[in-house]
């Protein structure tokens, strides 16, 4: 069974593909392969095309791993851009060489389904290491100096659930270790429970790799059901109304954004129902999510993009390749009754 902690409850394997999705993911790789083939790439690129190999032909077709060999490596450190990935960017040349906790994640998780007798866990896992602070937390403090209080707390939890697996793989996961990662990832000081869906699935598969899950803050079932306010389908990464821009104003500049409905979001939610202690509020959850999935077989295209307040252009694609496989996977779940 191949997983990816970016697509919690998603099962990679072939036949997973949704027909709507089937050219435009096809099509998304084979640019992704042609932008390769002239330096152009990114570890999340070579990341997202090696799982539409799978869902699309149930293997890996193409030689991921050499592209980031190749192109994503820096004195054999994973890195996140090749160069001419970095010339696309703004002013950013001459800061491209770097080795991300996500960029060692995607060359390791790769290199696992490629070669998985060639992959030197203790490699990755001192990499890993390299990366945990002062505070008892795994992230790119060496990369940003954003002070632990400001730093997204999505990207906190999944660095600690990446670093987590890597480092349970690599046997590096001493009992005073996950003790130190559980305890600074439950400190509501540093990671508090904001009722974020993507951080607190995070939270919780990183507390169940260091075998820690009695950790996990109590009360999902609250957030979880604020994601859902404003929406007539599924549920946003996070309840509108308590959002606040600390730097270009408060309540009152993002009072008029509007909340999106997330197949990816939804795998998210589908995942934390299970820590929802009350039968009732649980079964509503596990409804709600049947009738998303439905509503994505009925229209499966309807997956919408984010607009800031009443400007009329997306903010970012709506369809992408993590949002048609994890529409493709509830779908199916559906139509198999796993969700009703």
């Amino acid at each position: 069974m191949t997983t990816h902690p970016l697509l919690p409850g998603v099962t990679l394997a072939l036949g997973l593909d949704h027909p709507a999705y089937r050219q435009y993911l096809s099509e998304w790789r084979e640019e992704a392969a042609s932008e390769a083939d002239n330096g152009v790439t990114a570890a999340s690129i070579c990341l997202q095309a090696a799982w539409i190999d799978l869902v699309l032909e149930g293997k890996l077709c193409h030689d991921w791993l050499s592209v980031m060999e190749d192109l994503l490596a820096d004195a054999n450190r994973p890195i996140a851009y090749s160069l001419e990935y970095s010339k696309r960017l703004h002013k950013f040349e001459a800061q491209y060489l770097q080795s991300t906790v996500h960029a060692i994640h995607a060359r390791w998780w790769i290199g696992t389904l490629t070669k998985p007798g060639s992959v030197d866990h203790g490699l990755f896992g001192g990499m890993i290491l390299a990366k945990k602070s002062p505070d008892g937390l795994i992230y790119d403090g060496d990369i940003s100096k954003t002070i632990l209080r400001h730093r997204m707390k999505a990207e906190l939890s999944m660095s600690a659930l990446m670093g987590a697996q890597i480092l349970c793989k690599a046997d590096l996961l001493s009992d005073s270790l996950c003790t130190e990662l559980s305890t600074s990832l439950c400190d509501p000081l540093k990671v508090p429970p904001l009722g974020y869906m993507a951080s607190e699935q995070f939270r919780l598969a990183t507390l169940r790799v260091l075998e820690r899950e009695e950790q996990f803050p109590v009360g999902i079932g609250e957030h979880i059901e604020a994601c859902a306010g404003g929406l007539k389908h599924g549920w946003g990464d996070f309840p509108m109304a308590s959002k606040v821009d600390a730097y270009m104003g408060t309540q009152k500049r993002i009072s008029r954004d509007k909340p999106i409905h997330s197949p990816l979001v939804a795998c998210h939610v589908g995942v934390l129902s299970a820590k929802v202690v009350e039968v009732a509020k649980r079964q509503q959850i596990e409804d709600r999510l049947a009738a998303y999935a439905r509503s994505l077989a009925n229209n499966p295209m309807e997956i919408p993009a984010f607009q800031m307040r009443d400007i009329p252009i997306p903010f970012g694609a709506s369809l992408t390749p993590i949002e048609a496989i994890c529409a493709s996977s509830l779908i199916a779940s559906c139509r198999s009754g796993k969700t009703s």
